[in-house]
């Protein structure tokens, strides 16, 4: 064998290295990369549908339009403890368990009418669900309502936003009696 065809090999094996990964994947991407959580597709899916039945779309969009779902995994990512993160990722996982057995089936299997009641199950029975299944809901609800509440649409058409709320500051108003003392 010659040098040529030596490193002829070597580049090929190398090119299919790098190819594979992406060949090899999960078929369901998850839209947002994130550092210290380890989620996949059905996983986003699943909180995307939690987010629809929590804010649902009206004539106005929900919360899985304006993506409160990939802030909730942002703000989990980023603002929690590793406990916490651990804590949410194993009740995630779980959640669907605890709907089965409400339901019969998965969470992401029912629609919109199923979901709102089954949400509203495992937020009045929260004592009964096990640890890690209550905090993936509290802490789903907590930041799904704050990632609509904080997002374009809901503060350029739902509640307009101010940068100075309140009245214009008055400096020269005359005092009476009754406010000084």
């Amino acid at each position: 064998m010659n040098r040529r065809s030596v490193l002829r090999y070597i580049g090929v094996a190398s090119a299919a290295a790098l190819v594979l990964p992406s060949c090899v994947g999960d078929p369901k991407k998850v839209s947002i990369a994130l550092n210290n959580l380890k989620i996949s597709g059905d996983e986003e899916d699943l909180l995307a549908a939690f987010a629809s039945a929590l804010i649902p779309a009206t004539d106005t969009p929900g919360a899985k339009e304006v993506d409160a779902h990939l802030y909730t995994f942002i703000m989990i990512d980023d603002c929690t403890s590793p406990e916490d993160q651990k804590k949410f990722l194993s009740g995630m996982r779980k959640f669907n368990d605890e709907v089965k057995k409400l339901a019969g089936k998965s969470f992401t299997a029912t629609d919109a009418v199923e979901r709102s009641g089954l949400l509203q199950q495992v937020f009045d029975r929260h004592e009964e669900l096990p640890e890690d299944v209550a905090a993936f809901a509290r802490m789903s609800r907590r930041f799904i309502i704050e990632g609509y509440t904080t997002s374009q649409h809901f503060l350029t058409n739902v509640r307009e936003y101010k940068l100075i709320p309140g009245p214009v500051f008055k400096g020269c108003a005359p005092l009476d009696q009754t406010t000084i003392s």
